[in-house]
């Protein structure tokens, strides 16, 4: 018996010797839950995620499920996500203000290295927008204009991602904006004339600048606009880095590179297919995917320079 039981340890240490890959070769063995810290109802990230859901699952051969876990800013699921266990099975789509802004104003309990980016997958397209009949039609001019007139600014709030955008865009042309911050934002505030510049999306504004009420000066996008071709990014005019409001892929810090790398190959690859195009195109987010390490990069570009322009606003010390 005691011969048997030593045969049995042996040929264990061998098989660990000859196979030592054969944990990871089991991953994933239960069910992969993409954590998301919006309501579901009409969230772009959820209904992309809830369509790439079912073909993850073929790939990877088990489960892949959506939970909506809002509240807090998207700081609390943010952080339950750095508080999983590194295995794998928990990834999150988390965006620029809980990964970026909002860890530069000491909101949240985690840090930005926590999470470990598994890449940068969509934008939501956000303008700079002012009056079709305002006496500026880039950043360029605009900057000029604001040198010896009074700009009004009109935006969420001073910590707002798009706001800072347009705050660097300013401190680089060399003018300050008269700005003011609305509960309800809205288009109708240029339109009308209360404000002279606005931050928003660009289906919010889409119908006025088919009416001739309104224009786009810039994208707050790495690439122009697809319906808006002729209109520069900040960054093509010079007013700023390839910034956007981003949603990215992210794990735990501490899950292997194998299994992220998996999981990364994995989402990208059912992002790229055109049934999942299709459905980002509808929901109206700009795909960019970027991987791990371009992504890091960025994230370390936007936490130095958005501190900058925070620092400058009176937003953190």
């Amino acid at each position: 018996m005691k011969k048997f039981v030593f045969c049995l340890m042996v040929c264990g240490l061998v098989f660990s010797l000859v196979f030592p890959a054969v944990g990871l070769a089991a991953w994933p063995k239960k069910p992969i839950k993409i954590m998301i810290p919006w309501p579901a109802g009409n969230d772009p990230s959820t209904m992309v995620a809830t369509a790439m859901a079912p073909e993850m699952s073929k790939i990877l051969g088990v489960p892949v499920k959506v939970v909506n876990k809002p509240g807090g800013g998207a700081v609390l699921a943010t952080n339950e996500l750095k508080n999983s266990r590194p295995d794998g099975y928990t990834m999150g789509l988390i965006s620029i203000g809980p990964m970026i802004t909002q860890v530069l104003r000491g909101k949240t309990p985690y840090k930005n290295e926590d999470l470990k980016p598994l890449g940068l997958v969509w934008s939501s397209p956000f303008t700079l927008a002012a009056r079709a009949d305002a006496p500026y039609n880039n950043l360029k001019e605009l900057s000029d204009y604001g040198k010896t007139h009074d700009l009004k600014l009109a935006h969420w709030g001073l910590g707002a991602v798009p706001t800072l955008i347009a705050m660097n865009a300013a401190k680089i042309g060399g003018f300050k904006w008269k700005e003011t911050a609305y509960k309800k934002l809205n288009p109708l505030l240029v339109v009308k004339g209360d404000a002279d510049v606005i931050t928003f999306s660009t289906p919010g504004i889409k119908d006025y600048v088919e009416a001739g009420q309104m224009k786009i000066l810039a994208c707050m996008l790495p690439q122009r606009l697809e319906q808006y071709p002729d209109v520069p990014t900040v960054a093509e005019a010079g007013y700023g880095d390839a910034y956007s409001i981003w949603f990215g892929a992210f794990v735990p810090a501490k899950t292997s590179d194998d299994i992220a790398t998996q999981l990364s190959e994995t989402f990208f690859k059912v992002m790229a297919m055109p049934k999942i195009q299709k459905v980002i195109k509808n929901v109206g987010v700009i795909p960019h995917p970027t991987g791990p390490d371009a992504a890091r990069k960025q994230m370390g570009s936007e936490l130095k320079n958005f501190g900058s322009i925070m620092k400058d606003l009176g937003i953190i010390q």
